[in-house]
């Protein structure tokens, strides 16, 4: 029996070899359970790569009492820190602030590939206000038309979605307050809805339509007549944009506001 097995194994090493294969010899820690996924993929390990930042504080003016709200994100970072009095936080986030008085807030990403900082001002200006409504003087920006495009800023949207962020929310309530000044209230203006060049023509076209449409629904109801907005939807047309990567799509996600002459 024994002699049976012997020969039995010699054919079959025969018959691997006449087949142009080999037995496969496994080193050591190298077998192909479902532990270890590659190499340098752990959490704590750092591209060397410099870091990236991006960061964003809306808006950058505010009535004494009011808040902002700072959003940030980083790439390649091994810590981020917020100065003055915020200090370490996440690799993204944000965070509301309720400054007291003008501050520059400073944002820090460091790793193996070095470091960079950015910063934002929020402005803050005296809440009082001799009347019910909100005037220039309260706010000290500019009126009319040439002010338009600084006041009435471009909100964003993540991707397949028409729903508003918080961040866009403090966008908008930005342009609002400008927009309801008495100076301003002959203002009339588009809102056009635009979209990443992902998906369908006729998909795009409808999702900018709802973007351009969830815009003028927050404005009407805060106070803005809804016989000054028009909307239109522009789909993946005149992107902010053409690199076809993440940032631009996310750059090309809008609602933008165009001013009637």
């Amino acid at each position: 029996m024994h002699k049976l097995r012997v020969a039995l194994l010699i054919m079959a090493l025969l018959l691997l070899v006449s087949c142009g294969k080999s037995p496969r010899v496994m080193e050591p820690g190298t077998g192909t359970g479902t532990s270890g996924t590659g190499v340098g993929t752990g959490t704590g390990v750092y591209s060397n790569e410099a870091p990236e930042l991006l960061i964003q504080l809306e808006p950058s003016e505010i009535r004494s009492g009011d808040s902002a709200m700072l959003t940030w994100e980083s790439r390649n970072a091994a810590q981020v820190a917020i100065e003055p009095a915020i200090g370490d936080v996440d690799a993204s986030g944000r965070i509301k602030l309720f400054p007291e008085q003008t501050v520059e807030y400073s944002v820090t990403a460091s790793g193996p590939g070095g470091k960079v900082t950015k910063q934002a001002t929020v402005t803050v200006v005296d809440g009082r206000s001799s009347g019910g409504g909100i005037t220039s003087e309260d706010l000290g920006e500019d009126l009319g038309e040439g002010a338009f495009e600084r006041a009435v800023r471009p909100v964003f949207f993540l991707f397949d979605s028409y729903t508003l962020s918080d961040d866009a929310k403090l966008t908008l309530d930005g342009g609002i307050r400008w927009l309801n000044m008495f100076e301003n209230q002959h203002i009339k203006f588009v809102i056009e809805g635009h979209t990443d060049a992902r998906g369908t023509e006729e998909y795009n076209l409808a999702l900018g339509d709802k973007r351009a449409n969830i815009v003028k629904d927050y404005m009407v109801s805060n106070g803005i007549d809804a016989s000054r907005i028009m909307t239109v939807s522009m789909g993946e047309e005149r992107p902010f944009d053409t690199s076809g990567t993440d940032d631009g799509h996310s750059l090309n996600r809008r609602a933008h506001f165009v001013l009637v002459q």
